[in-house]
């Protein structure tokens, strides 16, 4: 089965969701038939969180046609739903192949803000490390030039390469749309780098020394995230 649940955007922030026309097409229902039972139970799906949806468009030059709802539906709205349309074979299959994808989507999602939050930490200790070190204690750059260095050292690109990559935010944290794989491999090099920095290291110093080690994790083409419907 294709990809049932998704993510609202890359970061570590997004919340799951599936959608109205996933539900219709292995249901064997009606896209109509779908958005009717939603808006007839809307109140007792109401209960699990907020409804909301995206509005879909004709396809450009299509003749006639109308833009339709289509709803966003968190975990337990869906199941909520799905339970309400019947027994059919085709429904039971969905319900099952729904819930084993929102848990393995929820699992490397918390994987991923566990991974976020440890990062911090290292964060703050390379802040640190800089701020008591007499090699960089003049250099108001030193904690810019060392991040570029060790993202390219953990993953194999600097940080204007993965920004593009990911279409992240031009205010937000590269850290928030890493993987779990990806956010350990950036602390690790954090890590050291502020043990090297401890040992009286230089920029060129470290550079050198973290070089020999080679790329920790080479990142990955795709997203953190499956693509989004609509």
């Amino acid at each position: 089965m294709n990809e049932l649940v998704f993510l609202t955007d890359g970061s570590v922030n997004a919340k799951l969701y599936t959608t109205g026309d996933v539900i219709a097409q292995y249901a064997g229902m009606t896209h109509r038939a779908i958005n009717d039972n939603i808006e007839t139970y809307k109140k007792d799906l109401q209960d699990f969180g907020v409804l909301t949806f995206e509005t879909s468009k004709p396809p450009k030059g299509s003749k006639g046609g109308r833009p339709r709802k289509i709803w966003h539906l968190n975990m337990l709205q869906a199941t909520t739903l799905i339970a309400l349309l019947g027994n059919s074979r085709p429904i039971v299959f969905l319900k099952k192949a729904l819930v084993k994808q929102f848990y393995e989507m929820r699992e490397a999602l918390i994987n991923r803000r566990v991974a976020f939050q440890f990062g911090k930490q290292s964060s703050k200790g390379l802040s640190d490390a800089i701020a008591n070190s007499d090699a960089f204690k003049d250099d108001s750059h030193a904690y810019s030039n060392l991040n570029r260095l060790m993202y390219k050292q953990a993953l194999g690109m600097n940080t204007a390469q993965i920004k593009k990559l990911r279409g992240i935010p031009e205010h937000q944290a590269i850290t928030e749309y890493l993987t779990a794989d990806e956010a350990a491999a950036l602390s690790k090099v954090k890590s050291q780098t502020s043990v090297l920095i401890e040992l009286g290291m230089d920029y060129k110093q470290i550079k050198a020394t973290l070089a020999n080690q080679g790329i920790i994790y080479q990142i990955k083409l795709e997203k953190p995230q499956q693509a989004i419907t609509g």
